[in-house]
């Protein structure tokens, strides 16, 4: 049965997270690090990559939507606001 995933504070998972990020950036050149990770319970470190992963995910999204609401601005500057069936400005 594994262990139940600690409470840790923010700072925590955050550290554990830079360093995994940091052995996934260098990991083959520069294992300086490995011996810390290996510090970290199993069950935390599944966590915190997890955890790393929600995160990217929802700021790409938030990037995504973004990219998108300004390529939708800088069209309707270059084109003009769409116009709907009856001829009047269509609402988003």
């Amino acid at each position: 049965m594994a262990s139940p995933v600690p409470d840790l504070p923010l700072w925590a998972w955050n550290l554990i997270i830079a360093i995994q990020q940091h052995e996934e950036l260098h990991g083959r050149e520069d294992t300086c690090l490995k011996g810390v990770l290996h510090a970290v319970p199993p069950e935390v470190r599944q966590q915190a990559e997890a955890i790393s992963g929600y995160v990217k995910k929802a700021s790409g999204q938030q990037v995504a939507d973004k990219a998108a609401k300004t390529w939708g601005e800088l069209m309707d500057a270059f084109f003009g606001t769409p116009k709907g069936e009856d001829g009047a400005e269509a609402t988003q």
